[in-house]
């Protein structure tokens, strides 16, 4: 009996520590997700980077490099993107945010929200300028600007959503 009981703690454990990666994996899906709203389906909101930036802060320990590479790739899969641009933007993200994570931890929301502005502008530029050179032509800077605001707008939900399951992890099996 406690044998089962000690497979049971090891597998709601294991199973936790799935949680910011299967975050990440179901944000990248839905950027994919189409709408019938017109003019939308080009443009969505950077809602895996969201998810990264999170768990880069918040448990790094459990979303790490290979995470991030796993979801840019699926995420340029499923978006059509140029293959490697989104992975490109998650990888920088992951390993530039858990470096500065301190600056973050314990401060309010709003100081959250402040760095993720930052750095769903820099991803866009970012984007804009890698999809230039891998396609050879300059697009409009618009669609990924409006990504971009989008997925701060988003941001606030994305968080909440995560801090949720944060929650979750930290609870005793």
């Amino acid at each position: 009996m406690i044998i089962e009981k000690t497979f049971r703690q090891k597998f709601d454990l294991a199973l936790r520590q799935t949680l910011p990666f299967v975050t990440a994996f179901i944000a990248a899906l839905l950027m994919a997700t189409q709408t019938h709203v017109p003019r939308l389906n080009s443009i969505m909101p950077m809602l895996s980077l969201g998810v990264v930036y999170f768990w880069s802060i918040h448990r790094p320990h459990l979303f790490g490099i290979g995470a991030a590479f796993v979801v840019g790739l699926l995420q340029d899969l499923v978006t059509g993107v140029p293959l490697g641009l989104g992975t490109m933007i998650l990888l920088l993200t992951r390993a530039g945010v858990a470096t500065q994570a301190r600056l973050f931890l314990g401060k309010p929301f709003v100081m959250h929200w402040w760095g993720f502005i930052l750095l769903a502008f820099a991803a866009a530029a970012v984007s804009w300028l890698l999809a230039a050179v891998a396609l050879g032509v300059l697009a409009p800077i618009g669609q990924v600007t409006m990504s971009a605001i989008l997925g701060i707008v988003m941001f606030p939900l994305t968080f909440g959503f995560c801090r949720m399951i944060e929650r979750l992890l930290a609870e005793e099996p």
